[in-house]
């Protein structure tokens, strides 16, 4: 989820910044404070993760094996489109192999995302980049 508020930040920041270094500057500082708040503990980002999930048992059963069941059906689907194109090759466009390849990383964040950040110190690594400069 992270990745695509950045990556949102990068089209909003492509607009309004027509300057290279300018745009960078802002989407590095901005990459850090989002990487800053989902760390915290007690922040209102943090917060409301908790509570949606924590709303999860209140749900009557049909709703939490639906909502349960989401995630499992994309990451086959896509991993499954993405296996069938690599496997028939001529059954897809480089164009849209090149999109399951960016779903398939998107997939991996999405299950590993947050570990990654904590696990590879992402955070640290985006602060000495701004400190670099």
């Amino acid at each position: 989820m992270i990745e695509a508020i950045l990556n949102l930040v990068g089209k909003i920041a492509d607009k309004f910044f027509p300057d290279k270094d300018t745009k960078l500057k802002f989407q590095h500082e901005l990459a850090l404070e989002i990487m800053r708040e989902a760390s915290r503990e007690n922040s209102e980002f943090h917060n409301f993760f908790l509570q949606y999930e924590g709303s999860f048992d209140t749900l009557p059963k049909p709703m939490q094996l639906l909502r349960a069941s989401v995630r499992p059906i994309l990451t086959y689907a896509s991993m499954g489109a993405y296996i069938w194109g690599f496997l028939h090759p001529e059954t897809f466009t480089p164009q849209q192999m090149a999109l399951l390849n960016n779903l398939l990383l998107l997939m991996l964040a999405f299950w590993f995302g947050e570990r990654a950040v904590k696990n590879l110190g992402l955070i640290d690594l985006l602060k000495k980049g701004k400190n670099a400069t």
